[in-house]
């Protein structure tokens, strides 16, 4: 029942959608798992109806049921360019590895392990066109972002927004040496203003210095 959620998802990006990944790891050490689907004019082009919204409603209400018995929350976002939201949560990193559908189909391996505070995530084997099953998570155009309440020792991500501590990688489906590597160390929350702080600190003792060198040299001049 599970594979058959993400057909939904198939449908959409085999016809012409694109896809956002979003995956946080909160400092409460809980995940939140949420997809985001847009729909692009080769989708809309591929129906009769004229309405956006009506062609991204006709194609949830087929899988409304089965999200809801799969505890999946759902939102259709009535825009100008309309889109779909799936999510949930899950209460740690091992439920939530065990049941992404995500993961799941397109990794051959997730290595996961602990020492001391340093939590270290890697995938291997990516596979993103399996003949062998047709039911997954379809992947053409998708932009992965993890944010972490925590600060990240290694990653390979390619963009990263320092500010929001969230790791991105955008990859099309014939990316097949793909793979996600982020290490964090949980003794270490994430603090946005960190670095402001030592920016701040670094400039009242450059100030301090300054005064302190003009104050003697001024008072030497006068000796």
């Amino acid at each position: 029942m599970k594979k058959n959620i993400f057909l939904l998802l198939i449908l959409f990006l085999l016809t012409g959608c694109t896809c956002n990944y979003n995956v946080s790891v909160n400092k409460d050490l809980t995940i939140d798992e949420e997809i985001t689907i847009y729909g692009t004019s080769k989708l809309y082009s591929a129906y009769y109806k004229t309405n956006k919204v009506d062609v991204l409603k006709e194609n949830l209400d087929h899988y409304v049921e089965e999200l809801k018995e799969n505890n999946y929350e759902y939102s259709l976002y009535e825009e100008d360019n309309p889109y779909i939201v799936i999510k949930k949560k899950y209460q740690n990193m091992e439920e939530y590895l065990n049941n992404s559908k995500f993961f799941n189909d397109y990794f051959d391996e997730i290595s996961y392990n602990k020492d001391g505070n340093i939590v270290k995530l890697e995938t291997v084997g990516f596979n993103p066109n399996e003949e062998d099953n047709p039911d997954r998570f379809y992947v053409e155009n998708a932009l992965i972002n993890v944010k972490l309440g925590y600060e990240v020792v290694d990653t390979n991500m390619e963009l990263i927004d320092e500010q929001k501590n969230i790791y991105s990688y955008h990859f099309q489906e014939n990316d097949e040496d793909f793979k996600i590597l982020i290490n964090y160390d949980l003794s270490k929350k994430f603090n946005p203003h960190k670095k402001n702080m030592l920016y701040i600190i670094i400039a009242v003792l450059v100030i301090i210095v300054t005064w302190v060198t003009l104050f003697f040299v001024n008072r030497k001049k006068k000796i």
